[in-house]
This record gives structure tokens, C-alpha cells and sequence, in this order.
């Protein structure tokens, strides 16, 4: 079925009104590179289990059509060049749900970090100091094209009711266990395809994922309709990253520690009581300092 670009359109807001993902619409048209950069009367194909919804708005987020004067305020990306995956796909016998071994990781480009610093109203300084603590200072993508993520054994025990706890300890755990940190440790995609066999979504809410390290069970506040969306996006690109990281900091009330460079405020909200033992504050303040004297 042929979708034709209207104003205002985002593959984000055409994926969530026809019940597929922004990677299901890339993969139906290999002649889009950039899933942030389409034009209005663009003519794309919709998968064949779209729904044909084409009216209303959507989630948001995404590439906006040229058009649209929120393109300039929108995040761009261009493509990344992860070595090609040998993984096979993380599957369960409990659900129909498959992901994939690698995605298209796509890369943000730096003029990225400045639209997303307008559209928070704080420096472009302050959203790359936050991409590189959390990200540890690199791509939000591995070298096999996987989002970057981090499994964490109490989220897993709260999203499955403790029901492993007795027989997969490692994986569902107290927050004050030592199984928490032993999981960081271990390969972590290794940790959340054991996960995933067991309970694909409660696995899925129970990391966190790409460069700004969000938590899958945050979709909803960062305007995704579903966990399954939410980290089928997170294959896709890293301006779906930042889209996470920006509808999670609306949603918190976070700008505004960005905007004041209050990083101890702005790491409570964002990383959690346990910030300072982690030191994500001082990371963060350094990281900017470094970031604003380039600019």
C-alpha cells in the first residue's frame, strides 16, 4: 500500500497510525537512508500488515517532512557503519514477539545535539555531556549494530511479580542484591536474550537502552504507544534515542536543570537515588565544562 508524505508527517506518526513500526516502514523502502529526512509528496510504501490509518496525529518524534517548520527543531541522523551482525534474533516460546540481531543504527551528526539543545532551550553543551556519561563516551549502538543496553535484575523481578526469583536468580533480584551487580558484568545481550525467553515485554521494560540509557518501562511518558515499538525503535536510529531522552526529561521536568547546569538535581530525576555513589553529577558537570569550552 502507498503512503504519499502531508505536512506535519513523521515516519514515527505514520508507523504509530498504522500499527507498525519506523523499522518496518524503512525496511518496505530501502531508498529511504535518512528516516529524518523526508519531503512532503514523497511516495513511501506501507508494510502489508499496516492498517491504512492515514488520518490523525501520532506519538511524535521521528523525521519531520521538510516542510514542517518543526523539522529544524527535530533530530537528524545519518548512517552508521557497525560491522554486520552474526546474532540470531532474540525469540520466545512464551510470545510472538521477535527481535532482531542487529539494526540500521543509525548515527546522530552534531548538528543533532544543537536542534535537540533548541528544543529543550539549554546548550547544546549540556544534551552531549548526558549522551556521553551515559553512553560511557561512545556510539549508542555496538559494533553489531544492537542498541546499547543495560539489564537490571530488580526491574525484571517488579515486571514478572518475582515469579524467577527461586528459579533464575540471576536474572530477578532485590535491588540491594549482589546478583545486580554480577548482571553488569556479564554480556548483556547474552543477560536479556535468557530474559527475553521468559517474558519477552517484562525483559524489554527491565532495560535500559541506547545513548541516553532510557528505560523500556518509561515508553509510555517518552510517547511511544507500546514496549514493543519503543525498542523496535531503538534498532533503528539514534535520533530515536534522543527522542526517548527528550520526552523523558519533559515528562520529569528535567529541562530545567539542564538549562541551570544543576547536575546533582538533574542526576537524582534522571539516574536515581544512588547517583552520587555512581557519580554521575561530577561525570556530568566535567563532561560539560569540556563540551562548552569547544564551543
Amino acid at each position: 500500500m502507498d503512503y504519499v508524505i502531508r505536512p506535519g508527517d513523521t515516519l514515527s506518526k505514520i508507523a504509530s497510525r498504522n500499527g507498525v513500526t519506523v523499522r518496518d516502514i524503512v525496511s518496505a523502502n530501502p531508498q529511504i537512508t535518512n528516516p529524518n529526512a523526508i519531503s512532503i509528496g514523497q511516495r513511501i510504501s506501507l508494510p502489508t500488515n499496516a492498517g491504512g490509518d492515514t488520518g490523525g496525529g501520532g506519538s511524535g518524534g521521528g523525521g519531520t517532512s521538510s516542510a514542517n517548520p518543526a523539522s529544524n527543531t527535530r533530530p537528524t541522523t545519518s548512517e552508521g557503519n557497525g560491522a554486520v551482525s552474526s546474532n540470531p534474533p532474540l525469540t520466545s516460546p512464551n510470545s510472538d514477539w521477535t527481535l532482531p540481531g542487529e539494526g540500521l543504527a543509525l548515527k546522530l551528526v552534531p548538528s543533532d545535539f544543537d536542534a535537540a539543545a533548541r528544543e529543550l532551550g539549554c546548550e547544546s553543551a549540556a544534551v552531549r555531556a548526558v549522551a556521553e556519561v551515559e553512553s560511557g563516551g561512545r556510539s549508542g549502538f555496538d559494533a553489531q549494530k544492537r542498541p546499547k543496553i543495560l539489564f537490571e535484575v530488580h526491574k525484571f523481578r517488579k515486571h514478572t511479580a518475582r515469579r524467577y526469583d527461586q528459579t533464575h536468580p540471576h536474572l530477578s533480584a532485590p535491588y540491594d542484591s549482589p546478583r545486580r551487580r554480577e548482571s553488569y558484568r556479564k554480556d548483556q545481550w547474552a543477560v536479556l536474550r535468557e530474559a527475553f525467553a521468559l517474558d519477552p515485554e517484562a525483559a524489554a521494560k527491565s532495560c535500559s537502552w541506547g545513548m541516553f540509557q532510557v528505560m523500556g518501562e518509561n515508553y509510555e511518558m517518552c510517547g511511544w504507544r507500546s514496549v514493543r515499538t519503543f525498542v523496535e525503535d531503538m534498532f533503528v536510529s539514534e535520533a530515536q534515542h534522543m527522542r526517548a531522552f527528550l520526552g523523558f526529561c519533559r515528562d520529569k521536568r528535567l529541562t530545567r536543570h539542564l538549562i541551570t547546569k544543576n547536575w546533582a538535581a538533574f542526576a537524582l530525576g534522571y539516574n536515581g537515588e544512588d547517583y552520587a555513589s555512581n557519580q554521575y553529577h561530577t561525570k556530568m558537570a566535567e563532561a560539560y565544562r569540556r563540551y562548552a569550552r569547544r564551543s
